[in-house]
């Protein structure tokens, strides 16, 4: 083993502390520099007056043991202290007219409740049903890329099982097959199922995550996102690892093309044979290394060529009515259209949380709604503080004004307000414009998920790599996770040495 070998890691968000974790593992000696003062990242929860509120996790996939993906949450230790809810219903959208579309995740009580809300659609249902019930086989590696060709050919046989399905689904986009069917309420609905996803969104990715859910391999992590960040902390450290908080990185120091350090808070600089960059993938490669190491491709990527995920508001409320009788998340049509912010509204998502009893007193509940934001907007009235906290004040009595109409005595019952906008994210977790996640899901993004992925190197430059949501089309907690693991494994294929995971 290498245990000479340095290891800079920008970012105590999941991808650095599993980079952390598997470079411990393997021998090296690793340090995670943080410039928040708690683990996580946008994977975070934070505490207001009994109640918590959450900005990332609604689910964890992978959690079953017999698929694949478990090998991964078991290496970084996170079942110790983890219990998991499982989704009857994810989500219910509601149409203009009031009728509701329950999405089920038992596949069965789907299909029975789809064909009671429309007979005439019995065909476009039967196709529905059939790509969750194929794509429930689908058991993705943990390896995200293949290291070598016979790595390469091993992944291709493992998905042999799910080959058709790909092949059939695979450049087909959600709107496109919702025009399908024949009721308004499903032609309209089905699209809604992901938040902000737009008229690129695979199928694939809504067939797979039914299907995951059907056969409880995603679940949610009950305690919300900071446990889960806080677990892989404290096996990162109890590995010998070590987090400097508080440490904003400020330059990437590079020699003869080679990352060689660190500069942190504009002053103090450290050294390393290895530097992983687990922090936004703009700032990395225009600000830290002041856009010296590009190609056409990464300068397209970002420049438009990929979207990015939007930015949004996060509207949290404690409040003292029992939610738990109501579908864990709705998406409704307002009365009356709303301005939040700059941004012209005519439906809202409303998610309660009452199904975890950590995040609220007995008997009351925890709402948050995610609502897409102007960045720009948002930015310039963060320079002005009474104007910000005036306008975050306002956009909060608008939604809660909107709630109110649909729940009689929510205004009075409401106990805590916390607002988070686009300045918020990008203040706590650097992410570029505040983006919530990484690059927007689109069927591009999907090709390059079933494919070789994106280059966690950039060009003429040695010793550095990227890893996290801007290098893993898909960017939730098990992708940034799956790449900590990946890179530790490239590195270690690279010295000749074996990659380990005890």
């Amino acid at each position: 083993m290498n245990h000479n070998k340095k290891i800079l890691i920008i970012g105590a968000g999941p991808a650095g502390l599993s980079a952390g974790i598997y470079a411990q593992m393997n021998g090296f000696d690793s340090t995670i520099f943080e410039m928040h003062s708690i683990p996580g990242g946008l994977c975070t929860s934070w505490k207001r007056r009994g109640y918590v509120f959450d900005g990332a996790v609604r689910y964890l996939a992978g959690i079953h043991p017999e698929v694949k993906g478990y090998q991964l949450w078991q290496e970084l230790d996170i079942f110790k202290n983890t219990t998991f809810h499982y989704y009857d219903e994810f989500t219910c959208i509601e149409g203009k007219d009031g009728q509701k579309l329950h999405l089920y995740t038992n596949t069965d009580k789907l299909e029975a409740h789809l064909l009671e809300l429309s007979p005439q659609d019995k065909r476009p249902i039967h196709d529905l049903v059939e790509g969750i019930r194929d794509f429930s086989r689908l058991d993705l590696p943990v390896n995200l890329t293949a290291s070598s060709a016979q790595e390469f050919a091993k992944m291709g046989r493992e998905m042999l099982p799910v080959l058709m399905p790909t092949l059939r689904w695979l450049n087909v986009t959600l709107p496109e097959f919702a025009q399908r069917f024949k009721d308004p309420v499903l032609r309209e609905g089905l699209p809604l199922f992901f938040q902000f996803s737009g008229a690129d969104f695979p199928m694939m990715l809504y067939l797979s995550t039914l299907g995951m859910m059907n056969d409880e391999e995603a679940g949610y992590p009950i305690g919300g996102s900071l446990p889960i960040a806080e677990s892989l902390e404290a096996h990162y450290l109890e590995l010998g690892g070590k987090i400097l908080y508080r440490t904003r990185v400020t330059d990437i120091l590079v020699r003869d093309d080679r990352a060689v350090g660190l500069e942190l808070n504009g002053e103090t600089k450290v050294t390393g044979d290895l530097v992983i960059s687990a922090s936004d993938g703009r700032a990395a490669i225009f600000d830290l290394l002041d856009g010296h190491y590009t190609n056409d491709r990464i300068i397209q990527r970002y420049s438009g060529g990929m979207t990015a995920s939007k930015s949004i508001l996060q509207i949290s409320l404690g409040v003292d009515m029992d939610f738990s009788e109501q579908p864990p998340m709705v998406n409704f049509p307002l009365e009356e259209p709303v301005w939040l912010g700059n941004i012209y509204h005519d439906r809202l998502v409303i998610k309660h949380y009452c199904f975890d009893p950590t995040m609220a007193p007995q008997g009351k509940s925890v709402l948050t709604l995610w609502c897409e934001a102007d960045y720009g907007y948002w930015k310039w009235l963060s320079a002005n503080k009474d104007r910000y906290n005036q306008h975050k004040d306002e956009v909060a009595d608008v939604v809660i004004n909107a709630l109110d109409r649909r729940y009689p005595g929510l205004r009075d019952s409401v106990e805590v307000v916390d607002v988070a906008t686009p300045v918020t994210y990008e203040r706590y977790t650097g992410n570029w414009r505040g983006a919530f996640a990484g690059w927007a899901l689109t069927t591009r993004k999907m090709s390059l998920m079933m494919g070789i992925g994106m280059d966690k190197t950039l060009p003429g430059l040695s010793n550095f790599y990227m890893i996290g949501q801007w290098v893993e089309p898909g960017g939730n907690v098990e992708l940034s996770c799956a790449s900590g693991r990946d890179v530790i494994k490239d590195i270690c294929d690279n010295l000749a040495q074996e990659f380990s995971t005890g």
